[in-house]
């Protein structure tokens, strides 16, 4: 028979069960948000000519090819850096997520389709590696280079929550450019936020 306090017990931590948002559903839905977002931005920027992408807009990065270029760039570096949390990461071991012309010096891909695809590749390693990296690891400390080659430390769920901070930081940016040429894009709104599958 189970004792008073033992149920109880069971009672409580079925509820926190249900009312706790888990690190990892966290960072799932935020990955699968970010590549909804990021699918319907590149559906938005493939209405515009070659040209209008390359066309300087006078913001940080220039042209919206360079700064979609930037993002890709940023999260792939991103991507790496997150390697020691989890040295045996089939995602972070696979050579594809560490192109040998990646680089901060100049763009990952010039032509627009291939941009796609390989924004469609890397949304798909985000997604991968928080699907893969155990959640034990999330408050690990860690050391990484910067784009400078300064070595540093980060908190590994801190560094995972930049991931995607950076990448809305600049898409902001994005559709900014997009409304000043006045091309509707209401890209993933609250709705799409909310709805995404967890």
């Amino acid at each position: 028979m189970v004792e008073d306090a033992d149920f109880t017990l069971i009672v409580i931590e079925a509820i926190l069960a249900r009312m706790k948002y888990q690190s990892r559903e966290l960072y799932l839905h935020l990955a699968r948000y970010n590549e909804r977002a990021n699918d319907e931005l590149f559906e938005v920027l493939s209405k515009l000519t070659d040209k209008a992408r390359r066309r300087d807009t006078g913001s940080w990065f220039g042209s919206i090819h360079r700064l979609a270029n930037h993002i890709i760039i940023a999260d792939l570096f991103w991507l790496n850096r997150f390697k020691p949390i989890f040295p045996e990461s089939r995602v972070l071991t696979d050579p594809r997520t560490f192109p040998q012309d990646l680089s901060w010096q100049h763009d990952l891909r010039e032509e627009f389709g291939e941009l796609r695809e390989q924004r469609t590749f890397v949304d798909g390693r985000i997604i991968a590696w928080f699907e893969e990296c155990p959640e034990d690891r999330y408050g690990d400390q860690f050391e990484y280079s910067d784009s400078a080659g300064n070595k540093l430390g980060a908190k590994a769920g801190q560094a995972f929550e930049f991931l995607f901070v950076h990448q809305i930081h600049h898409r902001g940016q994005l559709t900014q450019i997009l409304d000043t040429i006045g091309l509707p894009n209401n890209i993933a709104d609250n709705r799409a936020f909310l709805e995404s599958p967890s």
